[in-house]
């Protein structure tokens, strides 16, 4: 033990009468607040409780606490000192840690425990821990002895570590105290037991130095999961927001853009969480828990600007903001918290002094961040600043792993220190590049229909079901690797390339599968395009297939490196034909040779937003694009007596067999869709006939004129006069014979 132990002892060895005030103070704390409960079990302690612990009402065996059992009820001439251990945070209480080893130390620069069995227990599935301490009666071994509470070496369960010193002091980050985390019990008297969260441990004195007030519960932190392996990530950024970030908020929020930026061209998405004194951030209206997919440059600014007008608050609470992270829906592979002090709040309510680091302040953020690795989320706690330098790392490594960053390790490093933002933004860049070495991402983007050419402006990653496949070519090995994108709304795949032992460089071949409906947009000409991830310089592609069902292009790759390649479609262009057929009493009559008096009129909606408007029968509407929907309607009139409309169905589809009413909802899946419209008609007595229609000729079809060449001599000049005049002459003679004709019948 440490002279900090000491400074412990001397700060809580008040008179008895004082004591007594405390006690009940403290206890009227914890029954007001339902912060720091642990959660219920269905052992409880049974007794009087009396000014220094709780009265027995039954003798109890002496010895070690045995798991599984309640919590040991003092016979008179022993005492029980009980620590309640917990786990993780589950809204504002704590789950029960079981297998958790404690022991009683005789003084406090004591490196072994008292050697006796009764002087060391095992927490039990209530999270209790308890010591029962022979001859504490008055004239007996160990009565009024104070022993102190310490976990031995090794005495963390598995899955867990424990943290057996912490820094304490001003939050400002000056006057670091590495504080041991153990406790002194009172002096024991017989038949009394004596509690973490009442009698010793648990506090509210936040002034009293060197700050180590507790929860009473005792804190295990969970081994931090492993980072998940492979290119992309799925992160949350939880960013400090309080006030003593001061001038330096934009350095903070370009950190963060760095990260985010970095993630731009691989299969990732980013989450994103503030807090102060609680968190969301008093600042911030809401979080955005949500993961958003940056695996595009839209996307990525989407994110950015989600948190580009956070202001500052003040104070800083790493268990609402762990918590808040614990308890979103979505599931993330990182969760990397920014922050440049050490907590001064903790619980909700909040709670502590807002100025100075206590143990309580630093156990509710590891149990917060419990509850986070408990989904399999690694912490990645990444300090800034001069507030959280040197000593703080303490409580770093207890929100996430032991492991810090020492220039190198970014895959192993579970804590950062960094001197500012800049260096921050750089590690942060560095942890999303370096998961996505010797690998080849293909991003499929889909432009907007409106898009035409190359332009792709306000293109969006494709939905899932897309597959490309990678071919090595000279200097790889393998064979083709296939990959369909998902539904993680990143459009993304990931290839990695095989190199021979000693080769270094290679060229790798990209193809995707064309579906109906799409067509590729080059981009200058090229298949695609692909940039170097880690220096953002693009990279030449070559053997380019443009046309075809497998479009795709070859890239030159070297070992260790990161290329992101993006396809681009465009839905392709579609139009919708109305056809109309009348069933009068069985006989069929295309719309136009109809019997008189039936007619229609037919409407559709679209292209784009348009509402309803008329389209003329056989006629085919353009401006859609594949997968788009129109609603085909009509106006139908029968004014022949007789008459009346008996059915209006859609028949075929494109000439396929179909029986739907109208309004129908045509889906253009092809190029080219055409509705058959069928009205039945039936007249009472046979109906009128078919209305002379005049049929329009077919247009004529003109050659394409031959091109220029030597001018020839006209013809037929001299002769055109003489023929028309012999035509009159003709014409002339036909009337005279006529008249002669009706003169002599006459």
């Amino acid at each position: 033990m440490t002279s900090a132990i000491t400074a412990q002892r001397s700060a809580k060895t008040p008179g008895r009468r004082s004591a007594h005030r405390r006690v009940r103070t403290a206890i009227a704390a914890v029954a007001a607040s339902s912060a720091w409960a642990v959660v219920p079990s269905a052992s409880a302690a049974v007794g009087h409780h009396g000014p220094y612990g709780d009265r027995p009402t039954a003798p109890v065996v002496r010895g070690a606490h045995r798991p599984g059992a309640a919590v040991p009820v003092p016979g008179a001439t022993d005492s029980v000192i009980t620590v309640k251990v917990g786990g993780d945070r589950s809204g504002t209480a704590v789950t029960p840690l079981a297998g958790v080893t404690l022991a009683l130390y005789a003084n406090s620069g004591d490196t072994a425990p008292v050697g006796q069995p009764w002087a060391q227990c095992v927490s039990d599935a209530d999270g209790d821990c308890s010591f029962v301490v022979p001859d504490t009666a008055a004239g007996g071994g160990n009565a009024g002895r104070r022993f102190w509470v310490a976990q031995p070496p090794g005495g963390a369960p598995a899955g867990w570590y424990a943290d057996p010193v912490l820094r304490t002091g001003p939050g400002s980050g000056s006057g670091s105290v590495r504080s041991p985390y153990t406790f002194q019990a009172p002096a024991l008297a017989g038949g009394v037991t004596y509690r973490s969260t009442s009698d010793f441990m648990f506090s509210t004195d936040w002034k009293a130095q060197p700050y180590v007030a507790s929860t009473g519960t005792w804190v295990q932190s969970r081994v931090n999961p492993p980072m998940a392996v492979g290119c992309g990530l799925d992160a949350a950024l939880v960013l400090d927001l309080s006030a003593s970030v001061g001038s330096a908020l934009p350095q903070l929020k370009q950190a963060a853009d760095t990260f985010v930026d970095a993630l731009v061209g691989t299969p990732s998405r980013v989450a994103v969480f503030s807090f102060d004194r609680t968190s969301p951030s008093s600042s911030v209206a809401a979080d955005h828990p949500e993961l958003t997919p940056v695996s595009t440059p839209a996307g990525a600014a989407a994110v950015k600007e989600s948190y580009a007008g956070w202001t500052l608050g003040k104070g800083t609470n790493w268990d609402q903001a762990l918590t808040a992270v614990a308890q979103a829906s979505p599931h993330y592979q990182a969760v990397v918290v920014i922050t440049d002090g050490n907590p001064t709040r903790f619980a909700n309510p909040v709670s502590g002094d807002g100025t100075n680091t206590h143990f309580a302040d630093v156990e509710g953020g590891v149990f917060a961040a419990n509850a986070v690795k408990a989904k399999a989320e690694r912490v990645i706690a990444l300090g800034v600043g001069k507030g959280v330098d040197g000593d703080s790392g303490l409580n770093l490594a207890a929100i996430s792993g032991p492991t810090a960053f020492n220039g190198t390790n970014y895959a192993a490093a579970d804590y950062y220190q960094t001197a500012d933002y800049a260096a921050a933004g750089q590690v942060l860049q560095q942890i999303a590049i370096r998961r996505c070495a010797n690998t080849v991402t293909v991003v499929k983007q889909i432009a907007p229909p409106t898009t035409t050419g190359q332009d792709v402006t306000g293109a969006v990653p494709a939905g899932p079901g897309w597959a490309f496949t990678a071919t090595p070519g000279t200097g790889l090995t393998g064979g083709p690797q296939t990959q369909l994108t998902t539904a993680d709304g990143t459009g993304a795949v990931t290839f990695t390339p095989d190199f021979p032992p000693s080769g270094t460089t290679g060229t790798l071949h990209l193809n995707e599968v064309q579906q109906p409906g799409y067509q590729l947009v080059t981009r200058d000409g090229h298949a695609g395009d692909c940039t170097d991830l880690a220096t953002g310089t693009p990279v030449p592609v070559t053997a380019d297939t443009t046309t075809g069902a497998t479009p795709g292009f070859a890239v030159d790759v070297a070992r260790g490196s990161s290329l992101s390649c993006t396809f681009y479609n465009r839905l392709a262009p579609a139009d919708i034909t109305p056809v109309k057929t009348w069933s009068v009493n069985g006989t069929d009559y295309p719309d136009g040779a109809q019997p008189a008096g039936l007619s229609a009129t037919a409407a559709l909606t679209g292209p784009d937003s348009a509402n309803a408007s008329p389209q003329p029968w056989h006629t085919a509407r353009t401006g859609y694009r594949i997968g788009d929907t129109a609603e085909l309607s009509e106006t139908t009139t029968v004014t022949t007596p007789g008459c009346r409309l008996t059915g209006a169905t859609i028949t075929a589809v494109n000439s396929a067999p179909a029986n739907a009413l109208l309004p129908y909802h045509a889906t253009l899946a092809t190029a080219h869709t055409v509705v058959q419209v069928t009205n039945t008609v039936h007249c009472a007595t046979p109906p009128p006939p078919v209305p002379p229609t005049t049929t329009t000729p077919p247009p004529t079809i003109r050659p394409t004129p031959p091109a220029p060449g030597p001018t020839l001599p006209a013809t037929g000049a001299g002769t055109a006069i003489p023929m028309l005049a012999a035509g009159q002459l003709l014409a002339v003679a036909g009337i005279v014979l006529m008249r002669t004709a009706r003169k002599r019948r006459a």
